[in-house]
Formats: C-alpha cells, structure tokens, sequence
C-alpha cells in the first residue's frame, strides 16, 4: 500500500492533466496543481503543530498523498499541452 497509494496519485491526476488540457480546460491545471500546493502547505504547518506520530500523519499526508497529485496534475497538463500542439501543427 505504502506504493500504491503515491502512485494512484500521480497517475490519476496525471490522466486528468492530460484530457482537461487537450479538451481545453487548461484553466484547472494550475487551479488544481494550487490546490494540493496548499494542502501541502497546510499539513506541513499543521504537522509541526503536533507531537509524536499524528505530526508524521500530516507529513505523510503532503509527501505521499498530495505532492504526487501535484506534480502528476503539471505533468499531464504539460504532456496535454505538448500533445495539442503538436496535432495543431498537422
């Protein structure tokens, strides 16, 4: 599970990057990619909050959970961009 888990959530996102850039909703790329930037921010701010294992909570929150929806969301917005390009210029 300790695999499984990060890596749903960079492919799913990763998916989604992808099909809402070549469909033309590139607007929810950076909207979404914000989003789990924030929630980074916040269980890293809360994970210092807290003692013992419920801060290590939070930080497996933000390194497993939401920095792979991150990067996976800008990966497929990038891959989408440069596939849509791509067929623009066939």
């Amino acid at each position: 599970m300790v695999y499984v888990l990060p890596l749903l959530c960079f492919v799913i996102p990763l998916i989604l990057g992808v099909l809402a850039v070549r469909h033309g909703y590139g607007w929810t790329v950076p909207t979404l990619a914000g989003l789990a930037a924030l929630v980074i921010v916040w269980a890293i701010w809360r994970g210092q909050q807290e003692q013992g294992w419920d801060g290590i909570g939070y930080a497996i929150v933000a390194f497993f959970m939401a920095a792979p929806v991150m990067f996976g969301i800008l990966a497929g917005g990038i891959i989408g961009w440069l596939q849509r390009r791509r067929r623009a210029r066939r």
